[in-house]
């Protein structure tokens, strides 16, 4: 079967649930990080992944192998590492309804990941190689192994999936735009990133033209995810857009994860544009009807039940008691 590989850092995320005013915070632990999540979207929809990372010998990163072993992630190429923790991130809400990161991943397991890790990793049967932005940014020594393994991918002529995802605490936006510019140039096969990323990079403010820019760098497909708009793909023949999905939104944490494992599974099922859009628009859009990062994650059988009873009941109701039913505004 067809193997992703995902490279990138592990989060032992505590996201804050409901309470009442007055009452101490609750918060529950779960299991994300970008590249993991990817991963674990990549499983449910049926396809092969492989997890690339360095995780503490503590609480959490056991419990990041747990789900590795729960969802059938190969996991061989995560190394354990008793001399650094796994990274943190606190998820809080302000007094808007947005949400508020705090992390707790400086000098972490992953963070120490390096070009000596990167050299035992195994690509056999890898067909797709993905990272991101955060990826290379959080050490150098992360960045350093992100390019040996991009080149280790070229030489054996596996595609590399690259989404920016910028994140302004990392880097500057500076060193974020030559960092992904030169990934852009030199690695990149596709390539996801949103409006508010290639404004950061200082290209084109229309959408059509932001894909054909991003095309001119090389890559052979562009996903620009434009949130309740929904998106465009992109490639050398033409540029399709997707229509969003209507959906009763919860939470939009990790819809731009599972956009991305649904372009890298319509890549590996041979999907045309229009396919593949449609298809990224609606795995992100289900994963918006659930509290968190990877609890709404989709398998087949739900995105099958789901179109075969007509969409999302819950908006369908809100629309019936005249309340406004929210579109997709996934942080894709």
């Amino acid at each position: 079967m067809d193997k992703v590989a995902c490279y990138g850092e592990p989060l032992v995320t505590f996201y804050e649930a409901k309470h009442s005013e007055g009452k101490p915070k609750i918060f529950k632990m779960d299991i994300s990080g970008d590249a993991l999540n990817v991963a674990l979207q990549i499983s449910k929809l049926g396809h092969s992944s492989k997890y690339i990372s360095r995780v503490g010998t503590d609480l959490f990163g056991a419990r990041v192998m747990d789900i590795c072993r729960k969802y059938k992630i190969d996991a061989s190429n995560v190394i354990l590492d008793p001399a650094h923790k796994t990274g943190l991130v606190f998820v809080i809400f302000d007094e808007k309804g947005d949400h508020r990161f705090i992390y707790k991943r400086e000098n972490s397991a992953s963070a120490n990941y390096s070009i000596e890790d990167a050299k035992k990793v195994n690509l056999d049967e890898v067909k797709i190689f993905h990272l991101s932005g955060i990826s290379q940014a959080i050490s150098k020594s992360s960045l350093e192994a992100s390019f040996y393994l991009m080149e280790i991918c070229k030489s054996k002529r596996i595609k590399i999936s690259y989404d920016l995802n910028y994140r302004e605490p990392l880097w500057n936006k500076d060193y974020f735009s030559s960092i992904a510019r030169y990934t852009l140039n030199k690695y990149a096969d596709i390539v996801l990133l949103t409006y508010e990323e290639a404004k950061t990079l200082g290209i084109s403010k229309e959408p059509k033209k932001i894909v054909e820019e991003i095309l001119a760098y090389g890559p052979e497909l562009v996903a620009l995810k434009l949130g309740e708009k929904g998106c465009l793909i992109g490639n050398t023949e033409k540029i399709i857009p997707g229509k969003p999905i209507k959906v009763h939104v919860v939470d939009t944490v990790g819809a731009g994860d599972a956009f991305a494992a649904a372009v890298i599974t319509s890549i590996l099922e041979e999907m045309d544009s229009e396919k593949i859009a449609n298809y990224a628009n609606l795995v992100a859009s289900f994963v918006c009807k659930s509290e968190g990062a990877t609890e709404g994650q989709p398998t087949k059988a739900d995105l099958k039940n789901f179109l075969k009873l007509g969409g999302d009941y819950k908006a369908k109701s809100d629309e019936k008691n005249k309340n406004k039913s929210k579109f997709n505004k996934g942080r894709q």
